[in-house]
């Protein structure tokens, strides 16, 4: 009995010390937290990006901390090198930011470690970074002087609409021929100066950049006068990018400028057009004055040009292109034909033949068509004008005129004292510039009556 007491003890101790190991091995072992970067993420650049690691998590519970870092940027930007840091880097919080430099694709890294020191692997976010709202370059007013003259540009009320910092770039759009200008004293300013070396127009050309995307190029016209002779300088204005077809379109030409003070004459061109355009000169209201407008007849880019003269030289043609959407509008035409109209053609002999008549024809009528007609267009479009004979012998002096004349022929009797009546169908078709057709009908009717013939003479009162 004792060795049994002794034995059962002794296995007691060392089921105890078992159990003293298997707790001590549960209380020093951990598992390794799990990263959780977030979604992939795709916006502008004109907001921070916002990271967001809290599906992050430790197995043990354990409190962890959030490690970010750049894997990859995009060229130009600085992120990526290790004097950057994102904020709430290496702490508690699962949430940062950053505001991106530059456009393109960032893959930014997250690892996530406990409290032991026990670290996850790396989890990944892909962020890409569209331009977003480029800045707005401003090249200041117009200015004018003479050659020697310190001209300054001004380029301080350009602007981002985020606030953020600009960088200026200038350069010369264009200098007179034979100017040896290359640049403006201060490229990178945002005020700077040249001197003109020659009479005629500079165009000093502004873009910023607000570290991310830069803006469109916006300009500044510098007219320089000059006791030399030089020949006048034509300038129709910016491209034009909004224009509709069937719409006129401004062109202003009155900033041309001659570097002697000569007054100018002008003369307007169509140098292209689109494919199915009909455009010519004469689609421009006014070819010889500053201020005129071009009528576009279709969706496409046209070509325009001006040349100007100081009464002495032609400039060369300096063009503008100017970009035309179909219009997104429309208002089909109002067209009346007129009213229908009854025509007394007369009398024609009729003669007798065996056992019935013939007839002579009544002499044609020509009376007039659409005198009464009206066609009009809410859009103010030019209409075209079609007149078309459906039924009946008729013939029809200008098709293409609103108002004209038509021919009524061949109105003939079937026997003396009987009058036949003949019914002449005219259709009226209108197009508007868009190309909607509106059409309508008129009817002219026309009596023509027989008689006998005259005794002893041939009928001969018909044209047939």
């Amino acid at each position: 009995m004792r060795n049994t007491l002794i034995l059962v003890a002794g296995v007691a101790m060392a089921a105890g010390c078992q159990d003293s190991e298997t707790s001590l091995l549960e209380k020093t072992s951990n598992s390794p937290p799990v990263a959780n970067a977030g979604d992939n993420i795709v916006q502008d650049a004109d907001i921070p990006v916002q990271l967001n690691g809290a599906g992050s998590y430790d197995p043990d519970g354990d409190a962890i901390l959030f490690h970010w870092g750049f894997d990859t940027a995009p060229v130009g930007s600085v992120f990526g090198t290790d004097t950057w840091t994102m904020v709430n880097n290496n702490t508690v919080e699962p949430t940062t930011s950053f505001m991106p430099d530059a456009p393109g694709t960032y893959v930014v890294s997250l690892w996530v470690e406990d409290v032991k020191g026990n670290a996850s692997s790396a989890d990944y976010v892909i962020v890409t970074v569209n331009d977003g709202t480029a800045p707005i370059a401003d090249a200041g007013p117009e200015l004018s002087g003479a050659v020697g003259d310190l001209m300054t540009l001004d380029g301080t009320r350009s602007h981002d609409p985020h606030s953020r910092p600009l960088t200026y770039q200038w350069s010369f759009a264009s200098i007179p021929n034979g100017s040896t200008l290359t640049a403006v004293d201060t490229p990178t300013g945002d005020v700077t100066t040249f001197t003109p070396d020659l009479g005629g127009v500079y165009v000093a050309a502004l873009v910023v950049n607000n570290g991310v995307v830069s803006s469109s190029p916006d300009t500044a016209i510098v007219r320089v006068v000059s006791d030399v002779p030089g020949e006048p300088v034509p300038l129709p204005g910016d491209d034009i990018s909004d224009a509709a077809d069937c719409t006129m379109v401004p062109l202003d030409g009155s900033g041309s400028f001659d570097p002697n003070g000569e007054p100018l004459s002008y003369q307007w061109s169509v140098v292209s057009t689109p494919p199915q355009s009909q455009a010519t000169d004469a689609s421009i209201a006014e070819p010889t004055a500053a201020v005129t407008t071009f009528f576009p007849d279709v969706g496409g880019d046209y070509l325009l040009g001006l040349t100007v003269s100081d009464g002495n030289t032609w400039s060369d043609v300096e063009t503008l292109t100017v970009a035309v959407a179909e219009r997104s509008y429309n208002t089909p035409p109002a067209i009346e034909a007129g009213a229908n109209k009854s025509i007394d053609a007369g009398e024609a002999e009729c003669a007798e033949s065996g056992y019935t008549y013939r007839c002579d024809e009544c002499l044609d009528q020509t009376v007039a068509l659409g005198d009464d007609a009206a066609a009009n267009d809410a859009d103010g479009d030019p209409l075209t004008i079609q007149w078309e004979v459906l039924s009946g012998d008729a013939e029809i002096a200008d098709p293409t005129s609103l108002t004209t004349t038509v021919r009524l022929t061949e109105a003939e009797p079937t026997e003396p004292g009987a009058c036949e009546d003949y019914v002449y169908e005219f259709q009226l078709t209108v197009t508007d510039c868009v190309g909607e057709t509106v059409t309508d009908i008129v009817t002219y009717t026309s009596t023509c009556c027989g008689v006998e013939e005259a005794s002893g003479t041939t009928s001969t009162t018909g044209s047939g």
